[in-house]
């Protein structure tokens, strides 16, 4: 920190106070140098860069969430090549930067950072497939290369058979990303499956947002049968149930050592969906599990919660968003997590419907209405109105109208005393009920640090109560709730409910 704010009054540059608090952060050691997301560009990361050069001993260098480009990979090139420190391993996070397919190449004339480098992370770099020779090179060379990720930098199956056919006998490279990269042909991702499957030692491996056909899912499974794998990411692969049917069984009879496993937005459906929960609770030791974004609905919810009732079940992170459980669903769930002893995270965002002819009815009912046309609601008001009364008492009154039968129909869901009881009274759907029976599952679920209920139509007197539920039930943690139009989040303190981008988690 000493030595960027002198080049800074060298060379007449303002110190930037984000890059500062960086240096500053006393929970990272001397050796790890995180200047991410400081809004740095090429000319203003000079004094920084001249500091590092000064500073000579750095293990891992996290320049990401910048606008830095090919000038600065230069530079970086100059400063390790003319390093003394020669050994010892290297961690180059450069995702999310403005870096082009010569950046490569800049770390190709480095024989220092071919000895040193472990993990390069490169995603979300305009990398195109100019980059596949310099990677190929890149992973010929660089002896100790574990870790690559090469998300969502423009390549296409040119690239992806570059990397395939760059894999050899030698090679440790165990933690591979290349998702949220098109087009990649099916021959060209068969072909990297392949190579892995013969390699034996890929532990971890996203193909997030790459479509796979079935004849991709089964030499998927063959992979998932020779390797250990500790961490497979799927999310928007669209394998379908029957894929992951094929998959999960495949995991379950290899040497798995699974930890991580993603199936979000994979198109799964109820269909089947109790084989892939059987299958998982085989596989067991998953501490991270995303089925999020997948129309499983209400029934698979048994089939959920019998994973989370076991007494071996090691999960600690559990994403359930956007899967149509409804707010019954949502409580099923929760009730199993009351003798669940490992679970912390559970996200359950967007996932209260609404019923669609009940909403088409009172709309009907209401445009055919002699209510003037001005205070007629709009299709998304009908609709926000009756998830409103799923969700409980919301404090909604219907308009006034002519229409007696309107008025029976559709309960007016604030009582005369204002009490939520009293318009429970009138909720023919008891939707106070089912949120008195969320808030006593929550109470019961006692081991949970994080619960995200985003944007299910809950009031704010329902919030109040569920998060009063949560509150005086977390032991001696301090209870937190961030609560906003889009969000829901009960944390305890110490356990950051958002904040931190999910491409910068750390294990």
């Amino acid at each position: 920190m000493k030595l960027y704010i002198d080049y800074c009054g060298k060379l007449l540059e303002a110190p930037n106070m984000k890059l500062l608090k960086k240096l500053y952060n006393l929970e990272v050691s001397e050796d790890e140098v995180i200047v991410s997301d400081c809004g740095l560009q090429d000319f203003s990361i000079l004094p920084f860069l001249k500091a590092m050069e000064a500073h000579r001993t750095v293990a891992v260098l996290d320049i990401s969430h910048n606008l830095l480009g090919n000038e600065t990979m230069e530079k970086l090139q100059q400063i390790f090549t003319s390093s003394s420190q020669k050994y010892g391993g290297l961690t180059l996070d450069l995702h999310c930067n403005r870096f082009g397919p010569t950046a490569l190449f800049q770390i190709c004339e480095c024989s220092v950072m071919f000895s040193r480098l472990e993990v390069l992370n490169l995603s979300e770099n305009r990398l195109t497939d100019a980059c596949s020779s310099y990677l190929a090179s890149i992973l010929q060379n660089c002896k100790a290369l574990y870790s690559l990720n090469i998300e969502k930098c423009s390549i296409t199956s040119r690239t992806v058979q570059k990397v395939a056919d760059s894999l050899h006998d030698g090679s440790v490279l165990s933690h591979l990303s290349l998702g949220k990269n098109n087009p990649i042909s099916g021959n060209a991702m068969l072909n990297l499956l392949s190579k892995l499957s013969s390699l034996n030692r890929i532990s971890e491996l996203s193909l997030t947002g790459v479509r796979l056909n079935k004849i991709m899912v089964n030499s998927l499974c063959q992979l998932a049968q020779s390797s250990s794998l500790s961490g497979l990411f799927l999310g928007q692969t669209y394998i379908g149930t029957d894929g992951a049917v094929k998959l999960t069984e495949a995991l379950s009879s290899g040497p798995q050592e699974l930890v991580k496993l993603d199936l979000s937005y994979c198109g799964l459906t109820s269909h089947d969906f109790t084989k892939v929960c059987a299958n998982l609770a085989v596989i067991g030791g998953i501490i991270e599990l995303n089925l999020g974004g997948n129309f499983i609905g209400q029934e698979v919810c048994d089939a959920l919660g019998s994973i989370l009732v076991d007494p071996q079940c090691s999960l600690k992170s559990l994403i359930l968003d956007k899967c149509h459980l409804g707010l019954a669903g949502i409580i099923r769930i929760v009730q199993a997590l009351a003798d669940n002893d490992s679970l912390e995270e559970l996200h359950l965002a967007e996932n209260s419907e609404v019923d669609k002819e009940r909403t088409l009815n009172y709309g009907l009912m209401i445009q055919g209405s002699s209510t003037p046309a001005s205070q007629k609601p709009n299709a998304a008001e009908i609709a926000n109105a009756v998830g409103a009364v799923n969700a409980g008492c919301t404090g909604l009154e219907v308009a006034d109208s002519e229409d007696e039968m309107i008025k029976e129909e559709i309960p007016t869901i604030s009582g005369p005393d204002g009490s939520c009881a009293s318009s429970c009274q009138r909720n023919p759907y008891g939707g106070c009920q089912l949120i008195q029976e969320l808030s006593e599952a929550i109470a019961l679920a006692k081991k949970l640090q994080l619960l995200n209920l985003s944007q299910n139509g809950f009031s704010e007197e329902a919030i109040e109560s569920l998060y009063a539920s949560w509150s005086s039930s977390r032991g001696g943690a301090m209870a937190r709730k961030r609560v906003s139009k889009e969000l829901i989040h009960f944390s305890v303190d110490g356990k950051r409910c958002c904040g931190v981008k999910p491409c910068c988690k750390r294990d």
